[in-house]
Formats: structure tokens, C-alpha cells, sequence
């Protein structure tokens, strides 16, 4: 049975108090509503910040331009998955010398420009991709509360930094198929350097 319960937020004992308990890490929100849709709850929030910095001039940025509704998908509270509904708003920035003309907000340890997840729900994805690796990692994450396809998960390993590496003593090249049962002849193999006293690429 479905159910579509909503609360809005001085029923959670105050916005701020419920977000400060359960996302300690982030701050200047306000949490407008939280409701339950089935599985899912939703929490309504916008950011409370007066100015924004502009990425490409670092120039602040106060006059909005506009506003709309991202969608964001968070850590699991109690066994549900959790949907941010986050009210961003778009400002003007000011510096005429600047190519970029408007600024939308982020959230420090939230959100990240074009990415449907939090970077929370990232960082979870991150690890299972590293830790397990390959078709059974998209397996793993069918079972948890958390929606991320076998090709979202390479995404997210991908965006990682690369670990720092030394100098190189001896060093090895690894060959690989590209496609599985394919030899030599067939296809040309790919090719990884690789330091063998380390054993990593």
C-alpha cells in the first residue's frame, strides 16, 4: 500500500534541528517540508545564502536572476530512499568583463554542477565500484537503497583523482582484451604500464 504523508517542517521540531541531526556536515539550508511517497521520502529545502561567488571571475554575485527545482538523490534514512527537492537560484554576475552571465548556487558538501546525486551518495558509489568492480557491483547496489546503474558507477570511479605515484624502478607492460575470448589475432590487446615493484599502473 502506498502511502503520500507530508510534514512540513516545524512539525520535525524546526528545520534547521532536523537538518543539523541527520546532515551535520552541511550548512545553510532551510528545510521547507519532508513527505512520505511509499519507499521514498522527499525533503523540500532551499539555501540561505545571500551571495554566491562567481567559478569563473570569483567576483560575488547578489542580484537573482532566476530559480528553479533540482532533484538530488541522498543517503537512505531509515531503509527509504531519500529525494532532495533543492530550490536553487540562478544570480546575475555583475562583472561585465566576465563571459559567464549568470551564477547558479551550490551547496558546500552537497551538491556538484550537474551530478543527480549528493556527494554523499557519490562517495557510496565510489566505494562499491572500487571495492567490488565490474557487473557485480550494479548487483550490489539492486539490494541497497541507493539507484545507481553499472554505467553510473563507472562514471563516478572515473571522476576520482589519481592516486600520486612515485618514481618508477622497473617498469612492466600488461596486456588485456578488449572484448572477452578475443586473441591476438582478432583484435589488437590494449596495453597498461604498470611498475612491478609496486604492482599498480
Amino acid at each position: 500500500m502506498t502511502r503520500d504523508v507530508r510534514y512540513p517542517a516545524w512539525c520535525l521540531g524546526g528545520g534547521e534541528h532536523f537538518w543539523n541531526l541527520v546532515w551535520p556536515d552541511v550548512e545553510g539550508l532551510a528545510v521547507d517540508s519532508v513527505g512520505v511517497v511509499g519507499d521514498v521520502v522527499w525533503i523540500g529545502l532551499h539555501a540561505r545564502q545571500q551571495t554566491v561567488t562567481c567559478p569563473s571571475c570569483g567576483v560575488p554575485a547578489s542580484r537573482v536572476h532566476s530559480m528553479y527545482t533540482r532533484r538530488l538523490a541522498d543517503r537512505p534514512l531509515g531503509g527509504r530512499r531519500v529525494l532532495l527537492r533543492l530550490r536553487i537560484r540562478r544570480f546575475f554576475c555583475d562583472n561585465g568583463l566576465c563571459s559567464r552571465p549568470t551564477v547558479a548556487e551550490q551547496v558546500n558538501h552537497l551538491t556538484a554542477p550537474y551530478q543527480r546525486r549528493t556527494l554523499a551518495v557519490a562517495r557510496m558509489v565510489q566505494a562499491i565500484g572500487l571495492a567490488v568492480g565490474g557487473r557485480a557491483d550494479a548487483r550490489l547496489v539492486s539490494y541497497l537503497p541507493v539507484r545507481a546503474s553499472r554505467d553510473v558507477i563507472v562514471r563516478e570511479v572515473q571522476r576520482l583523482p589519481d592516486p600520486p605515484s612515485g618514481q618508477v624502478t622497473v617498469l612492466g607492460i600488461d596486456e588485456f582484451a578488449f572484448r572477452r575470448g578475443a586473441t591476438r589475432r582478432r583484435s589488437s590487446p590494449g596495453s597498461i604500464p604498470s611498475s612491478v615493484t609496486r604492482r599498480e599502473p
